[in-house]
């Protein structure tokens, strides 16, 4: 720990430092992304298969269960 402490090279300082990769950052963005439109279309699908009726009773009924 003292040596690292010590000898201070490019790699102890960006890991001392928390330095993060770009390549991890947009692996993260891209996953949420992701998330985001299989949320959309899991939607769409409801939608296609139920009608107004799963959306307008279902989403009356979760308000409701809230308060």
């Amino acid at each position: 720990m003292l040596v690292a402490m010590t000898s201070r090279d490019d790699g102890a300082i960006s890991e001392i430092d928390g330095a993060q990769d770009p390549a991890a950052s947009r692996t993260g963005i891209l996953l949420l992304c992701g998330g985001a439109l299989t949320l959309l279309l899991a939607g769409l699908l409801l939608w296609w298969r139920e009608g107004d009726r799963l959306f307008t009773d279902g989403l009356i009924a979760a308000i409701v269960a809230c308060f």
